[in-house]
């Protein structure tokens, strides 16, 4: 995949163009990943196994949107790739950063992830998939759900063995964070509605609890650089509630 010379390097507010990576019509006031674009395609040129997880994530998610936008689900795996790139060049971790919602919200099994990318992408992926109960409505199970991952990361506290599920784990929420604060600021409280936890205090609460964790494990640690980064988006969007990690 090469860029295409009608890519934009940064899209002016009033800009229209197509994205030949997210391959959608995009304009410069949307969310993007101009600046990680070609990153990614410089990086898997060069990286069979980085350009094969690229592929396997377009399509496996191909025609999926961010909860209740316009903005193609792939633009949320490239971000969580740039933020785990950013702590380590471990190749199963950056694999896994583009894969790890493909068990949550596509029909891919465990079973291909391991055909495709070996055990250890297979095992990273599956430890950061939620256990979905499908059988009930989403809303019904936010909570226990987000509980199971606290619980979890918490369990990892302290175990070097943990670090590439805690680097993949950093990335996801950080991803999901400046998303929550980039449409924040074009649509204030109205961002809630579009969850299936409608509760501003409850992802204060979830993304207070996840900022602890990683501010407790990487602590005078390179990738705390990166907590910081989470605390701020935090702050914007939820500072009226304890500040996590701080």
């Amino acid at each position: 995949m090469k860029i295409s010379p009608e890519c934009p390097a940064i899209p002016a507010p009033s800009e229209h163009y197509f994205c030949h990576m997210l391959k959608a019509e995009r304009s410069g006031r949307d969310e993007e990943i101009c600046s990680i674009c070609p990153r990614i395609l410089c990086e898997s040129a060069q990286n069979c196994n980085l350009e094969k997880a690229l592929a396997f994530a377009a399509e496996a998610h191909q025609g999926q949107m961010r909860k209740g936008t316009d903005i193609p689900y792939l633009i949320h795996l490239i971000r969580t790739w740039d933020y785990v790139r950013r702590m380590t060049e471990d190749e199963d971790e950056l694999v896994a950063a583009l894969l790890h919602d493909v068990l949550e919200d596509t029909a891919v099994s465990a079973g291909e992830i391991r055909n495709a990318f070996g055990n250890r992408v297979e095992e990273l992926v599956k430890g950061e998939s939620e256990c979905k109960r499908k059988e009930y409505p989403a809303g019904l199970t936010w909570k226990i759900r987000k509980e199971e991952t606290v619980e979890r990361l918490r369990g990892a506290l302290g175990r070097e063995s943990q670090r590439a599920a805690m680097h993949i784990a950093l990335g996801d929420k950080l991803a999901n964070l400046y998303s929550m604060v980039y449409e924040y600021r074009q649509t204030g409280e109205h961002l809630w509605k579009k969850f299936n936890q409608k509760e501003k205090s409850m992802h204060a609460w979830y993304y207070g609890e996840m900022g602890r964790i990683f501010a407790d494990y990487f602590r005078r640690q390179p990738e705390y650089r990166l907590v910081e980064e989470y605390q701020k988006y935090y702050k914007e969007v939820f500072g009226e509630y304890e500040v996590s990690g701080s």
